[in-house]
């Protein structure tokens, strides 16, 4: 009888701790869920402006990100194209443009015969604005993302937002089911919307719109932070690689904006550092007004600053207008982790930062200093395969469009002289690789049916390629080659300059710490939906990061 009781309490001593053992856990993971996700988008940021503007950056922004959270320094993109449209809709779906549709920012629609853009959908209309730039929305987006998960799982009840300037900054990572998504509207210099999400802007953003930020923060002109002869992490303000946006003869500081307000051309504001600061004035409004992370269910919050790339686009990575944009974007971030702080509280929202794509440095200064580069038009291209069908065809109308480094053949034409699609698009690419400036070129075959290692350029065309709205033929220009202006620099390559981007995480449940593995772009999605305890989005299939989580 000693020995039963002896059992028996032994028994119900492991039962009652196993339980105790299974709440303990239960109530811990609990504990690590946040009430608010933000996640911000940096446009055109590259990974080294990390590293190279450091020294200047205050405690409170990037810092403090780094300092009290988790920084993954070997972060890339795993596909080509890295454009803007692919790449807000790869961090929220943690898919690639092959699956989730958005392969470009523009792209050749083979059954039309035009080309769309990755946003446009004339069956919405504008709402807050007389002007056709509210006719967006997420309809050309194939994939859910993370807001279109959390508002499914909490049953509507959790809050999506995304605020940006440019509609596509705003629009796909809100993703289908977001409550709302608020762009910069060119015509007017207020922020809209569009019928997808919502019939009439909030009441906030009516009151907002009415202080004419725009106008106040054009009327400032642009000068820089500090003085000038602070700016060491950059080349000299006057030098023939830039070319400012607002046609000065030279361009250089300070920068002034008067004729542009006069004719109420209020785009000039995205290429300027205010475009950062209005952004973060109205996501502040926004987070206050529509009561972000203040109930039981965790709300998601979309912030992309899309200045950045603007002003990279006109003066080149290595410009003292982009060392000043960052420097300025540092106390942006630091006023937004403020507002957060005290509409949220500290412990209660989490943060994760990255960028859209990266940025090539300007050809012609990496020329003058020795280092191989070049640019490569694409209408020299088309005129070069146009007269190859000529010569070995007899038509040149076989080329329907090249657009995205990729070749559109033209269907019809091809069933009419009886050529063998696969053929035609194996000559072709072996013609491609005979012009100066493209180092490969591969035809739909190889891309649909092949299999290559994960870091391949040909895994990453793969990556990028959706076999029913991409080419016949991709191609990839050689390393620091270009399309564009000899003047400023863009993005799209495949190339660690376009793909090597910072990814950061900061707040509830992040531990501190930092990794130099390699990881990817994709792995967002799913690491933020494990965090909230939600299903990851349906095209997912990336792994969630591990070993940062507390």
């Amino acid at each position: 009888m000693k020995n039963y009781f002896l059992n028996l309490s032994i028994y119900l001593l492991v039962v009652i701790s196993s339980t105790s053992y299974s709440q303990t856990i239960i109530s811990s993971s609990e504990n690590t869920k946040p009430k608010l996700v933000v996640g911000i988008v940096v446009d055109q940021m590259r990974n080294d402006y990390i590293y190279r503007y450091w020294n200047r950056y205050s405690n409170g922004g990037f810092k403090r990100l780094i300092n009290s959270g988790y920084y993954f320094r070997n972060a890339h993109f795993n596909y080509i194209p890295t454009y803007t449209g692919p790449g807000h809709s790869s961090i929220y779906s943690g898919a690639f443009p092959r699956t989730h549709g958005i392969i470009a920012n523009d792209w050749f629609v083979k059954t039309s015969g035009v080309s769309t853009y990755c946003c446009e959908d004339s069956e919405v209309k504008t709402v807050g604005s007389p002007s056709k730039n509210g006719l967006m929305s997420p309809k050309n987006l194939l994939s859910s993302t993370i807001g279109d998960e959390l508002k499914m799982s909490s049953n509507q009840r959790a809050k999506v937002f995304s605020i940006a300037l440019k509609d596509r900054s705003a629009i796909l990572p809100a993703g289908h089911a977001a409550n709302a998504a608020f762009w910069f509207d060119d015509s007017t210099g207020n922020f809209i919307s569009s019928t997808w999400y919502t019939n009439t802007l909030p009441k906030w953003l009516i009151n907002f719109n009415a202080k004419n930020l725009t106008k106040s923060y054009l009327e400032k002109g642009w000068s820089t932070l500090y003085p000038i002869e602070t700016y060491t992490n950059s080349i000299a303000d006057e030098n023939k690689y830039e070319a400012a946006p607002n046609k000065k003869e030279k361009a250089i500081f300070p920068y002034e904006y008067k004729s542009f307000l006069d004719k109420n051309k209020y785009a000039i504001l995205k290429a300027t550092p205010h475009g950062n600061s209005i952004t973060k004035d109205i996501a502040i409004e926004c987070l206050i007004n529509e009561q972000l992370g203040k109930d039981d269910e965790a709300d998601l919050f979309c912030i992309s600053f899309s200045s950045t790339d603007i002003v990279a686009h006109s003066y080149g990575p290595r410009a003292i207008e982009v060392e000043d944009i960052y420097l300025r974007l540092d106390k942006e971030i630091e006023d937004l982790l403020n507002a957060l702080d005290k509409e949220v509280g500290k412990d209660n929202y989490t943060v994760f930062l990255t960028a859209d794509h990266g940025g090539a440095d300007v050809p012609n200064h990496l020329l003058d200093n020795k280092i191989s580069a070049g640019y490569l038009k694409e209408e020299k291209i088309i005129k070069k395969v146009k007269h190859y069908f000529q010569n070995n065809y007899g038509d040149s109308l076989l080329l329907a469009t090249i657009c995205n480094e990729q070749v559109y053949l033209n269907d019809k034409k091809l069933e009419a002289l009886k050529l063998n699609k696969e053929e035609v698009e194996e000559k072709l690419s072996d013609f491609l690789i005979t012009i100066k400036g493209i180092s490969e070129a591969y035809p739909s075959k190889v891309l649909k049916n092949e299999a290559f290692e994960k870091a391949d350029y040909r895994a990453l065309l793969q990556n990028g390629y959706n076999h029913k709205l991409s080419g016949n033929v991709c191609f990839i220009y050689n390393a620091a080659w270009m399309d564009y202006s000899e003047k400023g620099t863009t993005h799209g390559a495949g190339y660690n300059y376009d793909t090597h981007v910072p990814v950061l995480f900061y707040g509830k449940g992040i531990k501190k710490g930092e990794s130099f593995n390699y990881i990817t772009i994709t792995q967002i999605a799913p690491t933020i939906c494990e965090l909230l305890k939600i299903n990851q989005p349906n095209s997912t299939i990336a792994q969630p990061l591990n070993d940062f989580f507390k």
